[in-house]
């Protein structure tokens, strides 16, 4: 399947443009078929309205967060390296002159230099080349991490364009260099797939999460009125739970 057919699945399944489609065939079934608009226009915005407020999109990331922080200090037992997985980088950015990392992979670029300095283990970043970048996500990954974090990469896995590639190729370049079990560094909403994946592949893994959803204690009124960075967190957190199922039927 292209990454552009997956992209576009994605845009139609995901918030807020399922909800826009399911308000919109409401509005245009209104006429001939009364009862059933107004399941799809019910459905649409209360959804919509649902998936904008803190509690719940908190709710659904806590629920994919299983794997806790690692204990400091951190103490490597089995572990012969770290693996950081890639999540975007951005094209030739005007104020550095060259591709950088996203957001995202910073974070755990960041957390992984962290680690790295704790168990000096060799550490392979994965991410490949996409379409438009000049630059596999691997290779500006290596180039934040040995430039601005002081860290030695060992090996850039350049192939894998989703997580389960991300697993399948890292692991090949695992097993050639007679590694078994590493510390993995993702986001801790991400870790149930990325583990899954790389168990799959022969992979142990110590799961090393970064960057937790916040319990909230004695929240604000803000905490409970709608929020566009409510939805982006529902998003994230159905995006994982959708990835999850479909991992598990096409891997």
């Amino acid at each position: 399947m292209s990454l552009s057919l997956i992209a576009f699945i994605k845009a139609i399944i995901l918030p807020p443009t399922i909800n826009f489609i399911s308000i919109l065939v409401g509005l245009l079934i209104r006429k001939k078929y009364k009862y059933v608009s107004q399941v799809f226009l019910y459905l649409g915005s209360t959804t919509l309205i649902l998936f904008c407020f803190y509690p719940f999109s908190d709710f659904l990331l806590n629920k994919l967060e299983k794997y806790p922080a690692l204990e400091l200090p951190v103490v490597v037992n089995n572990e012969q390296a770290i693996v950081v997985l890639s999540a975007g980088s951005y094209l030739k950015s005007k104020e550095y002159g060259k591709e950088i990392d996203g957001p995202a992979t910073l974070q755990r670029n960041h957390y992984a230099a962290f680690l790295y300095k704790q168990v000096n283990l060799p550490v392979l970043v994965t991410g490949g080349l996409f379409k438009y970048h000049e630059l596999s996500e691997a290779a500006v990954m290596a180039n934040t991490l040995t430039n601005s974090f002081n860290v030695k990469v060992t090996w850039q896995e350049e192939q894998s364009m989703n997580t389960a590639e991300n697993a399948i190729y890292s692991a090949a370049i695992l097993k050639e260099n007679g590694i078994d079990t590493v510390f993995l560094v993702t986001h801790a909403w991400h870790m149930p797939r990325a583990v899954m994946m790389f168990e799959q592949e022969g992979i142990n893994v110590m799961p090393a999460p970064t960057i937790f959803t916040a319990n909230v204690i004695n929240p604000d009124w803000t905490y409970y009125i709608p929020s566009l960075s409510a939805l982006l967190k529902t998003r994230i957190a159905l995006h994982e739970f959708i990835g999850i199922l479909w991992y598990k039927i096409r891997y």
